[in-house]
């Protein structure tokens, strides 16, 4: 990675913080296991190469999405995550979580 590179990717998404955004998620992508959008990827030394790659061959970009959209995106990412907690208590044999009663333990001493 050169600062060639950089100074390029910065001008083709709008600015250093865009850039910084874009590289920041595209790269937890990548560490979590997303593939690659470009071809021989396993080239490149790490995840921060793969993601400059895929910007400077204009394979990724940062887009703005309406606010209603957003909230859908968001409440369709909780409702993974809750179905992937459920699948992984299911697995280890847990019983699923109800709304139902609590255990109340009275108020914690170590907050008196």
């Amino acid at each position: 990675m050169d600062l060639k590179s950089i100074e390029a990717a910065k001008r083709m998404v709008g600015g250093a913080f865009r850039l910084s955004v874009l590289l920041q998620k595209r790269i937890i992508e990548l560490v979590r296991g997303a593939p690659p959008v470009i071809e021989n990827a396993e080239k490149e030394r790490g995840p921060i190469e793969v993601a400059l790659r895929e910007i400077l061959e204009g394979k990724i970009s940062l887009e703005m999405i309406a606010a209603d959209e957003f909230d859908k995106l968001v409440e369709q990412a909780r409702a993974e995550k809750e179905a992937r907690a459920a699948a992984r208590e299911a697995e280890v044999g847990l019983p699923p979580r109800t709304g139902g009663p609590r255990l109340d333990l009275g108020p914690d001493p170590a907050r008196s």
